[in-house]
């Protein structure tokens, strides 16, 4: 008896307490430019601060720990030729996160100028299939996020599964810079990316159907499945869903739909893989046996076109529209809050495809070709990048609320301005 009255006391403490609860570990990103070195990290929901801890990778010694404030990124330049380990945490009152995965980051000097065959070569496996890949591993975690959330359905694993949705979106949106080949000739991008939510149908389907399947909700219509349709389903209006208000139907239909972009992503990293659909070798080999891009010049506009059209559908469709009618529900990623972490993303997109790096891996790049050919153009698309990704940083959250604000049109001017260069100038290069 006595045994039994502590534990019924023990479980009246549990149930009473409040338990602190820091923040989850951020995943640390880094994109080194020769001596530039651009670090980026997820902001996560309730950080306050975050803190980087650089070590020497040779040696493991520390370096020290550098409180960045509540920022989400960092430029800076670091001496050539260094080799170090870097982790990043998010804090909140309750205490700090663990410290993410250490990345390692190797300082190069400026490279000898690649050839442009060597520019292709690197963009299609460094870029391309590492950002598809990435994509791919993502997509999966998402889908164990979800089906543990259908199995126990509390709090904690809905923030969880939320996190891994925001995780599988960041190499999503820095994709949108090379939307050709299998994701386009596949139908892949509006079957797992359409925009807005048609949520008339999609409450149809769910009150009527009584069972979901990868196979069955992978045949529906594009706008009932992909990342938003998850987003939706996941956050609620104004990202204020909780997992009591998840319904069986609603769970089960979200396990398809993670287990359809599983299967969709997967094969969209299949199409580019050497041991594969091989399109890599395709655009690789641009010039010296492609069918598809008789000459380096055609894959060379490829790539900027790539990045011409993400910036003009950034600027035009993605910030301005919205911004032009006054209207939040057509602002993409609403449900999540996570609007201005994808427009940055999309911009981190043109860096990468202009740069040659994806996370540590490095070039050779666009940029160093065109450095050879014209210094100061490559100066200007470097610093139009960085500051576009300044000034979506700077608009309020969440940007459905601040669409008339000075910020959001600062954005738009910024990527209108790179925009401009890239169509103008850049192409040029390429005729």
């Amino acid at each position: 008896m006595k045994n039994k009255i502590k534990f019924i006391l023990f479980g009246m403490l549990l149930t009473s307490h409040t338990w602190a609860v820091p923040p989850a570990t951020p995943t640390l990103y880094i994109s080194p430019v020769g001596q530039q070195i651009h670090l980026y990290w997820d902001e996560v929901p309730g950080a306050e601060t975050y803190t980087l801890f650089i070590s020497n990778l040779a040696t493991g010694a520390s370096l020290g720990e550098f409180n960045m404030g509540d920022t989400n990124r960092l430029n800076v330049r670091a001496p050539a030729g260094g080799s170090y380990f870097v982790s990043v945490r998010a804090e909140n009152s309750d205490g700090p996160s663990a410290y993410s995965i250490p990345r390692q980051l190797f300082v190069s000097v400026d490279a000898d100028t690649p050839t442009l065959q060597q520019v292709i070569q690197n963009y299609a496996s460094n870029v391309v299939y590492n950002t598809y890949r990435d994509l791919a591993d993502r997509a999966k975690k998402l889908d164990t996020a979800v089906i543990k959330l259908r199995f126990e359905t509390n709090d904690e694993n809905l923030a969880a599964a939320q996190q891994e949705w925001r995780n599988t979106r960041r190499p999503w949106e820095q994709s949108e810079a090379f939307l050709f080949g299998p994701v386009d000739t596949e139908g892949l991008d509006p079957a797992m990316d359409s925009w807005p939510v048609n949520s008339t149908d999609l409450q149809n389907v769910i009150d009527t159907e009584t069972a979901f399947t990868v196979d069955s909700v992978g045949a529906f219509a594009d706008d009932l499945k992909g990342f938003h349709v998850i987003e939706f389903l996941l956050f609620g209006t104004g990202s204020t869903k909780t997992s009591t208000e998840l319904t069986e139907a609603e769970l089960m239909y979200l396990g398809a739909l993670t287990g359809v972009l599983a299967n969709d992503t997967e094969n969209l990293a299949q199409g580019w893989n050497p041991n594969d659909g091989n399109f890599l070798a395709e655009f690789a080999q641009a010039g010296a046996g492609s069918t598809i891009y008789t000459s380096q010049t055609a894959a060379l506009q490829e790539m900027i076109n790539g990045m011409i059209g993400i910036a003009g559908e950034l600027a035009s469709v993605k910030l301005e529209e919205p911004q032009r009618l006054e209207d939040p529900t057509l602002v993409e990623s609403q449900f999540s809050l996570n609007s201005r972490a994808d427009f940055m993303d999309n911009v981190r997109a043109i860096r990468n495809a202009y740069t040659g790096n994806y996370l540590l891996s490095e070039g050779p790049g666009l940029n160093v070709y065109v450095k050879s050919i014209n210094p100061d153009l490559d100066a200007t698309i470097n610093s139009q990048i960085d500051a576009a990704i300044a000034a979506i940083d700077a608009i309020p959250q969440p940007f459905a609320d601040a669409l008339t604000t000075t910020e959001v049109q600062a954005a738009i001017n910024a990527v209108n301005t790179l925009l401009v260069t890239l169509a103008d100038d850049l192409l040029s290069i390429a005729q």
